[in-house]
């Protein structure tokens, strides 16, 4: 079940990622729609918040600390920004001197896509204890060497297409706040651009899943 929530939460925020080639209106009412499973996430995590209080402290569970909230607030950040911005759903009630103010356009542009950075990095350092209940359910209980040269050499050639889909939609000038109005990812096709995304997705879950491999890190 949460495995499959999770699914839904990555999808969902990959097509919001593509507001491009949406019409404003479903760009809005999937991004309020998102707020359910985000909300069903936490619920279904909640003795993580309850365990902040308890055991010993290292650098990891630090780390994967400031993630999580930093996970959160680009997440909050995001759902505000995008209602205050909203043209269709919220135009009654946001008056439109809010609504049409440029900073604001922004602060949502960079938020989302430091929750899509943040959202690859939540994934990857719970990849390696999803990846071992994957496998125990496959009942492979062992990889033989070429196997594993072949999973390292797809995360290779995975992360270096996720280098350069970050570079063709210009994500860290985005991430910087910089005012884009075209990037070379915007002249592809919509289900190219959400390609873009998934690549920027899986390279930030590779970092995050290196950052898991960290000595001492203990997942919930």
């Amino acid at each position: 079940m949460s495995y499959l929530l999770d699914v839904l939460l990555l999808m969902m925020l990959v097509f919001e990622m593509t507001f491009f080639y949406l019409p404003p209106v479903l760009h809005e009412a999937v991004g309020v729609a998102l707020l359910l499973p985000i909300v069903w996430h936490l619920v279904l995590n909640r003795r993580y918040v309850s365990s902040l209080g308890r055991g010993r402290w290292n650098g990891p569970r630090g780390v994967r600390l400031v993630l999580n909230v930093l996970l959160a607030a680009a997440c909050l950040v995001t759902v505000i920004s995008g209602c205050l911005t909203s043209s269709v759903l919220f135009a009654d009630v946001v008056p439109f001197s809010l609504r049409s103010n440029p900073s604001l356009y922004q602060l949502h542009s960079t938020a989302a896509r430091c929750f899509l950075v943040l959202a690859g990095l939540h994934l990857g350092w719970h990849l390696p204890t999803w990846w071992q209940r994957w496998l125990l359910a496959a009942g492979i209980k062992s990889r033989p060497l070429p196997a594993r040269m072949l999973l390292l050499g797809l995360g290779v050639l995975l992360g270096a297409g996720g280098i350069y889909a970050a570079q063709q939609d210009r994500l860290i000038e985005r991430l910087q706040g910089a005012h884009l109005f075209m990037a070379p990812a915007l002249s592809y096709s919509g289900a190219g651009y959400a390609l873009t995304q998934v690549g920027i997705l899986i390279v930030f879950a590779e970092i995050g899943w290196l950052l898991s491999l960290w000595k001492g890190v203990r997942l919930k």
